[in-house]
């Protein structure tokens, strides 16, 4: 991954290029943590062209939208190329990590297949919201 700084106006436009992963997500939150000092501007975080989004990259995303938010500041996505989209909507990371003025508003997408007879399994839906390690006691523990 490289990343840039430029300024377009009052905003603070990082570009992000090549690939975010575990080797490099560290440095965009450093960047992210070093802009977000008095005063401060708002920043966009360009995407346009990243080529991989590793989990990393997406925990990443998670910090830099937390450190802004903190600070008080405004971020938003830029020219995010459809799979990062993609992998943001299938995490359910947008409505998280979009601000209400931000430019990238994606769904969450989910997928479902069905499990044919005999393979375990609930016709249930997952239940919403954040998995702390526990299992209600009306569900079967996960086998692993």
């Amino acid at each position: 991954m490289s990343l840039s700084l430029s300024c377009d106006g009052g905003t603070k436009v990082i570009t992000a290029s090549g690939e975010i992963d575990m080797s490099n997500a560290h440095l965009l939150v450093e960047l992210v943590e070093f802009l977000c000092r008095p005063p401060l501007a708002p920043i966009a975080l360009d995407l346009s062209t990243v080529t991989h989004l590793g989990t990393p990259g997406i925990d990443a995303l998670l910090q830099v939208r937390e450190l802004v938010t903190s600070a008080g500041g405004r971020l938003t996505l830029r020219g995010a190329p459809p799979f990062v989209l993609h992998i943001l909507g299938m995490t359910g990371v947008p409505p998280q990590l979009a601000s209400a003025r931000s430019t990238a508003t994606v769904s969450p997408v989910v997928t479902r297949f069905p499990l044919p007879p005999g393979h375990g399994g609930s016709r249930r839906p997952a239940p919403r919201g954040s998995f702390d390690g526990t299992v209600p006691a009306d569900q079967p523990a996960p086998s692993g």
